[in-house]
């Protein structure tokens, strides 16, 4: 008897089971039916992934320009730094011709006081012809330091009224 209304239990708890399935199928099914994404709510979502598309790609046309611009000032200033170094090393070339030159002459001198005169030009000689030197590629490098930075300031400034303008 046990077995019986046990089974007969069982049986009914199962329909009811499936039948509330079933209702719940039937009601997310109706509800997804009459749940609709809206025209205007598909077109804001489709206008606005076009905007941060756009916005995206001016972002990286600017970075991109930013990138040109600053490869630019660093070839400027390594081209200064070549500069200078090989004033430095035409500088140094300098100095050791002229210092053999000078010994040459002091060499030949028949005197200590021509001796002493030889010195004293070459030490004025070799001051002069190294402040110009020093000058000219301090100027040259203050210059070419001066442009590259202006370039930036302008590609940067560019960089930031476009980002700017696309959001």
């Amino acid at each position: 008897m046990t077995k019986t209304n046990t089974s007969a239990t069982s049986k009914a708890t199962e329909t009811k089971a499936q039948d509330a399935g079933t209702i719940i199928t039937e009601a997310v099914e109706n509800l997804r039916e009459n749940i609709a994404n809206p025209e205007a709510a598909r077109e804001f979502v489709a206008e606005q992934a076009a905007n941060a598309q756009a916005h995206a790609e001016q972002v990286h046309q600017s970075a991109s320009a930013m990138n040109a611009e600053a490869e630019k000032a660093t070839v400027s200033l390594m081209g200064s730094y070549a500069s200078f170094t090989r004033t430095l090393i035409d500088m140094t070339t300098a100095n050791v011709s002229h210092a053999f030159a000078t010994v040459e002459k002091a060499a030949a001198a028949r005197s200590l006081p021509d001796v002493m005169q030889i010195q004293a030009d070459y030490v004025r000689d070799s001051a002069k012809a190294n402040y110009d030197r020093i000058r000219e590629a301090a100027d040259a490098a203050r210059e070419t330091v001066t442009q590259a930075n202006a370039s930036v300031q302008q590609t940067a400034a560019k960089a930031w009224s476009t980002s700017n303008k696309a959001a």
